[in-house]
C-alpha cells in the first residue's frame, strides 16, 4: 500500500488552446514535493494528469495505490502560462 499518492490537478485534455498547441509540461511542483516526502522515508507515488483523458485516471490511480494520504498539488504555472498580456 501506497503511504501517499500526489497528483496534480492540470488536464490538458480540458484546455482546446493548449491542448491544440500540444506542448505538455512536467508539473514539476507536485515532482519536488513528492521527491521530498519520499526523502523523508514514505512510499509515495505520482498521478500526472497532464495527459489523463478524463478524471476517471485519477480514480483508478487512487484504486492501484490504496493510498492512506491523496495530497492534489496545484501548480500555477499553467494558469500563468495563458496571460495575454
Amino acid at each position: 500500500m501506497t503511504q501517499i499518492l500526489f497528483g496534480q490537478s492540470y488536464y490538458l485534455r480540458f484546455d482546446p488552446k493548449l491542448w491544440d498547441a500540444m506542448m505538455p509540461y512536467p508539473p514539476l511542483g507536485t515532482m519536488y514535493a513528492a521527491s521530498y516526502i519520499r526523502s523523508k522515508g514514505y512510499d509515495v507515488a505520482l498521478f500526472d494528469a497532464m495527459l489523463a483523458d478524463s478524471e476517471d485516471d485519477w480514480a483508478r490511480a487512487l484504486d492501484e495505490h490504496a493510498p492512506q494520504y491523496a495530497i492534489i498539488f496545484e501548480d500555477n504555472f499553467n494558469y500563468l502560462s495563458k496571460c495575454a498580456c
